[in-house]
């Protein structure tokens, strides 16, 4: 029983981590990008990862979560 919740709760956590990506403000990275002190590819490189890193988050949360639950549902 113990590891079906520590998925569920993982992926609960991953998930409301990966929502608060986009939400909240994240100081370093915003300082990067208006300081213009990278190469262009880097710039770029940065604002992609900035964009997919919360997506990424919130799908691996998502199924995490449901694997514990199926996991505790077959139990």
């Amino acid at each position: 029983m113990g590891k079906e919740l520590v998925n569920v709760l993982l992926g609960i956590v991953l998930t409301v981590v990966g929502v608060a990506w986009y939400v909240v403000r994240v100081p370093f990275l915003g300082d990067l990008l208006e300081a213009g002190k990278l190469v262009p590819f880097w710039r770029s490189f940065l604002v992609l990862f900035a964009a997919s890193f919360g997506a990424l988050l919130i799908f691996i949360g998502v199924i995490l979560a449901w694997m514990g639950i199926e996991d505790y549902r077959n139990r």
